[in-house]
């Protein structure tokens, strides 16, 4: 999925083979390590040269491939002119490569598990670069580009700006799986939707900084907010 010609090639065959068996459906806390090599086509002694446990293997596959999946979805994205355009872009994304989506949001959850792959993907994500970047960056990134107003966001308004955006992509993800393959118009019409959803979500701070407002704060009185 991700571009890995700057790895030694047998870190490259590693992660290729983890990936491949990812997409197969292989269940990543189950893997062997001589299933990862017989798939990479390396003996089983020559992997712990570059790695020094199963862990590390599994949770650096997943670890490169989502940061330059992301990173060529960024490039994509620069070519986009609006808001509108990028979300869309994403979306369509999402419909094309259904397997690579489903096994995304596996790679999401298994970061949320107390398993050893997930600590070290963890330890990953918490010492990556500034320049690299997931999900969580990628959709941050281009709301503070289309905002042209990052001082004025507070971190709190930006975190709540990506929950917002990433809870519509996961809805689309959990609605992709649930309809059959001919159900074109209806999906159109649903992508379309979130697609303006997000960007009056997004219009809606922009208003409120150009207003002088607290961004992402609404006034409240009798202890309701309006």
């Amino acid at each position: 999925m991700g571009n890995t010609t700057h790895l030694p090639p047998k870190v490259k065959a590693t992660y290729q083979a983890v990936i491949a068996l990812f997409l197969e459906g292989a269940d990543l806390n189950n893997l062997t390590v001589s299933e990862i090599t017989g798939k990479a086509g390396i003996g089983k002694g020559t992997v712990y040269e570059y790695f020094s446990n199963k862990e590390e293997m599994i949770a650096g596959a997943l670890f490169y491939d989502l940061k330059e999946s992301c990173r060529s979805m960024y490039e994509v994205l620069r070519q986009e002119k609006d808001l509108y355009g990028k979300m869309n872009v994403i979306l369509l994304n999402m419909e094309e490569k259904l397997t690579q989506t489903s096994c995304l949001f596996r790679a999401i959850h298994v970061m949320m598990d107390n398993s050893a792959i997930s600590s070290r993907l963890k330890e990953m994500v918490e010492s990556k670069q500034e320049d690299e970047f997931l999900v969580m960056d990628l959709l941050r990134k281009i709301i503070e580009e289309e905002m042209a107003c990052e001082d004025e966001l507070t971190e709190e308004d930006k975190a709540y700006l990506v929950m917002a955006a990433l809870s519509k992509l996961i809805c689309y993800a959990m609605y992709q799986f649930g309809i059959n393959s001919g159900a074109r118009p209806e999906r159109r019409a649903m992508r379309e939707m979130l697609c303006r959803g997000i960007c009056q979500e997004i219009e809606s701070f922009r208003k409120c900084a150009d207003g002088g407002a607290v961004i992402g704060h609404s006034p409240v009185k009798d202890g309701i907010a309006f």
